[in-house]
This record gives structure tokens, C-alpha cells and sequence, in this order.
């Protein structure tokens, strides 16, 4: 907690100013906001908030939509094929706040599905939720992977990450290592980020 994952990624999608330097997606500066989505966490939102399933989804659209359109059919039926692919069609007309935690995160990835970006940033998304709908939520991330959509996720289950992703980035207050999990997870590393809070054992395999 406070090394800095949350302001990242606030920072990438301009929630937050930058104090110096400059971000840049896909190698370019970016003004576009229909280019990165992002998937907050639950603890940010705001359920009591008079708003349907389906009505969060339909946000993801608003980039493409601006202030002075309604929705047309393109929209909807991307908005019901978003709600499809995370399993939320029965609870499209629910009131978000009628839903459990795990149904929740589901809705965010569908409206970050709608705003087809090509980059989703995920604020743990596992906190907090089920091993069915993390299963759903591994399906869905493979899924965007065949479609060419780069996902970057925050966590602190560094064994979970390893299991399921080709890159991790190590911080803590900065950069402390980037690339393969081998190449990150090694115990003259992660103490960098941990300090004494984290212990390391070496096994070796014989034969």
C-alpha cells in the first residue's frame, strides 16, 4: 500500500497532474481518451448512485458519443455484447448497487470494453471477489488478449501475477524492476520493494 499504483495509473489516464516528465501509450503522447480505460477500484465508486448495469456500461460509449449525441444502435448492441462477454445480461436493468463485489467488477470491465480502448488499466480487480468470478475475470483477460488489447493490473498477489502474466513491473515509489516474472521475483530484488516485510526461501530440485 501508498507505492504508488493507484496514482500511476490516475496519472496515465490524466485523473491526476503530473509533476514533471511526460506519459506516453503505444511510444506517443496521448490526448484521446477514448485510447485507455480505466477499471477503478471498488472502493471509489460511488453504489448508491442511481445508475442501472446497463447504464454503466453505456458510459464506455460517452467518449465516442460526446455531450450532444444519444446513443444509436451501434452503441446498444455493443453495450449488450459487453455485458454478454462478463456474464452480466440477466442483470443489465439492476442497480449497480444491487449487485454483489465480484458482479461489480464485471460491470467496470464491460464498460471498458465498450470504450474499445486499446489499453485497460485494472486497479485490483481481484480484491474482494470470488474464485468463480476470478475465473471469469482470467477468461475475459485471455479473451482481450487474442483481440490485441494490452491490460496492465495492479495487485499485490505477486504468485497470482506470475501465474498469469508475461511482464510484471515491481514498484515502490519507483521503478524497482521490470520484465519476466523470473526475472523480477528474485531475493536480491523484492526485498528493494519490501524491505523486512517479505521473506525468501531458495529450493533446489534434485534430479
Amino acid at each position: 500500500n501508498g507505492a504508488g499504483k493507484s496514482t500511476l495509473f490516475k496519472a496515465v489516464v490524466g485523473l491526476v497532474p503530473l509533476q514533471s516528465g511526460e506519459i506516453r501509450v503505444f511510444g506517443q503522447l496521448h490526448d484521446d481518451v477514448r485510447l485507455v480505460s480505466y477499471v477503478p477500484q471498488r472502493n471509489e465508486v460511488d453504489w448508491d448512485f442511481p445508475v442501472t448495469v446497463r447504464d454503466v456500461v453505456m458510459m464506455g460509449r460517452f467518449g465516442e458519443l460526446g455531450w450532444f449525441r444519444w446513443p444509436g444502435r451501434r452503441d446498444r448492441e455493443i453495450v449488450e455484447r459487453c455485458l454478454e462477454d462478463v456474464g452480466m445480461t440477466d442483470f443489465a436493468d439492476r442497480q449497480i448497487g444491487e449487485l454483489s463485489g465480484g458482479q461489480q467488477q464485471r460491470v467496470f470491465i464491460a464498460r471498458a470494453l465498450a470504450q474499445e480502448a486499446r489499453l485497460i488499466l485494472m486497479d485490483e480487480p481481484f480484491a474482494g471477489v470470488d474464485m468463480n468470478t476470478e475465473r471469469a475475470i482470467f477468461a475475459t483477460l485471455d479473451a482481450l488478449q487474442e483481440r490485441g488489447i494490452t491490460v496492465l493490473l495492479s495487485t499485490h498477489n505477486l504468485n497470482m501475477a506470475a501465474a498469469h502474466f508475461s511482464r510484471m513491473a515491481l514498484l515502490n515509489r519507483r521503478l524497482i524492476a521490470f520484465g519476466r516474472p523470473s526475472e523480477v521475483l528474485k531475493p536480491a530484488i523484492l526485498p528493494e520493494a519490501y524491505g523486512d516485510q517479505i521473506a525468501t526461501w531458495r529450493t533446489t530440485e534434485e534430479g
